[in-house]
């Protein structure tokens, strides 16, 4: 039986950089049963903001700037996530803001495990909770978010596993790599990067971007993507479900493996 104790989280940011956290909302589960609910304005770094992202969460720099960074927020709300189960749409998109906000501000990242209702429903908040028959307002203010990504947790508890998923589209990691995505870009300023001429496969469903979109990335950063494994294969990024002979595959041939989650750490 999967736990009935855990914290929901969804983060909004100022811009695209993953530590420009402006709200935090979360609430915790006990027992099954909604106990508490938080949200915070965060002043991000600077107090800098992308018109891109303001459009998505309708907050400004007006709203946090007289607000705490993540830092003295972390201080108020560090004990809900020790030890704690967490839960997000996306998880790994949430995660990686999550951790590399304390690593920016000096704070140790806590144990936690965690699990991601995306995963688990496979389309996005809104429509997941549309199908569930969950009522969902607000969509894209971080406690509304959290909210009803703890509400989808827990009717998949309830279901015991047994949810019903619509499998009419197809899955956004599931876009195809074309040619175009296979060559890569050797003329790149930081010759540095974890991905420059290392010839690079993707396996599993992604959540956070598409196969194709993903290849994009790392082709710009000098990465040879290739669509089959062999022993020229340098790295492998994971995601979910990946198929039982890739796995044995990679672990035949000694590959490095890295997670989704690490993935975006490392762009």
């Amino acid at each position: 039986m999967k736990t009935l104790n855990f914290t929901a989280l969804d983060f909004e940011t100022a811009t695209s950089e993953h530590n420009s956290i402006c709200q935090v909302g979360f609430v915790v589960v006990n027992q099954g049963v909604i106990e508490k609910k938080f949200s915070f304005l965060v002043q991000p770094p600077e107090n800098k903001y992308s018109y891109q992202n303001i459009k998505v969460h309708n907050i400004e720099p007006f709203m946090t700037e007289n607000s705490p960074n993540f830092k003295y927020v972390w201080e108020e709300i560090e004990k809900y996530f020790i030890d704690q189960h967490i839960v997000c749409h996306k998880a790994s998109f949430d995660l990686v803001k999550f951790e590399e906000t304390l690593e920016f501000y000096g704070n140790s990242i806590p144990n936690y495990t965690y699990s991601c209702t995306y995963e688990i429903f496979g389309e996005g908040l809104k429509e997941s909770c549309k199908n569930q028959n969950i009522e969902f307002t607000n969509h894209h203010d971080a406690l509304a978010d959290a909210e009803a990504c703890a509400k989808l947790y827990l009717k998949y508890l309830e279901s015991e596993g047994k949810v019903f998923i619509k499998k009419d589209k197809e899955p956004f990691a599931a876009k195809k790599i074309e040619k175009n995505d296979l060559r890569p870009d050797f003329d790149v300023e930081n010759k540095d990067n974890p991905f420059y001429q290392k010839r690079v496969v993707f396996t599993g469903d992604l959540i956070t971007y598409s196969r194709k979109e993903a290849a994009h990335k790392i082709k710009l950063l000098g990465a040879d993507v290739n669509t089959s494994i062999s022993k020229r294969t340098d790295l492998i990024i994971i995601g979910r479900n990946p198929g039982p002979s890739k796995m044995e595959k990679i672990e035949k041939l000694s590959i490095q493996i890295i997670s989704e989650v690490d993935f975006l750490k490392m762009l």
